[in-house]
């Protein structure tokens, strides 16, 4: 038993004075000799965000934050603008007894008609509505259907305003409820 603490006993005590180095200076933490620690690999929507060009930054890093928001934001703003100009060009072509059928493609134009003469039917609007108003909104429908990219990129656009204006205010509103 004594031959195991034989190498403590040769030890021998530091003799502490008043400006020892360990009372002047302190004893350096593993810390400093530690690496950081590493951050998170980036997510897939950072890696796909960081593949856009850097104009586009600005638009897309709110949809990080905010995702249902900003996704919702553009499924309404999507719908708008697919209904409100389907319903001014309509009232438009109506009025004017012009519209742009010879720039459209004859299929847009022949299954627009063929759908809301199907829903006008279905819906007993026949007195409303006469072939030539269901002609009008079908060119009109088939308009707004040219219109698409522009209405994508005006929806994608308009998407982070729309979210912090309005749907994130609202989505407060009923969860106070």
């Amino acid at each position: 038993m004594f031959s195991t603490c034989r190498p403590f006993l040769r030890l021998k005590p530091q003799p502490q004075t008043l400006f020892s180095i360990h009372l002047v200076r302190p004893r350096p933490s593993f810390r400093h000799f530690t690496t950081p620690p590493s951050s998170p690999p980036p997510s897939r929507a950072d890696r796909i965000i960081s593949k856009l060009p850097k104009y586009l930054h600005p638009y897309t890093r709110p949809l990080l934050s905010h995702p249902a928001s900003h996704i919702t934001s553009f499924l309404i703003l999507h719908e708008l603008t697919a209904i409100i100009p389907l319903f001014a060009f309509f009232a438009f072509f109506n009025l004017t007894s012009w519209n742009p059928a010879d720039l459209l493609p004859k299929e847009w134009i022949e299954t627009g008609y063929t759908r809301f003469k199907r829903y006008i039917e279905k819906k007993g609007l026949e007195e409303w509505v006469d072939g030539r108003g269901v002609m009008d909104l079908a060119i009109a429908w088939a308009v707004v259907k040219a219109l698409m990219p522009v209405r994508v990129l005006g929806s994608v656009w308009a998407a982070p305003w729309f979210a912090r204006k309005v749907v994130i205010p609202v989505v407060g509103l009923v969860r106070r409820r």
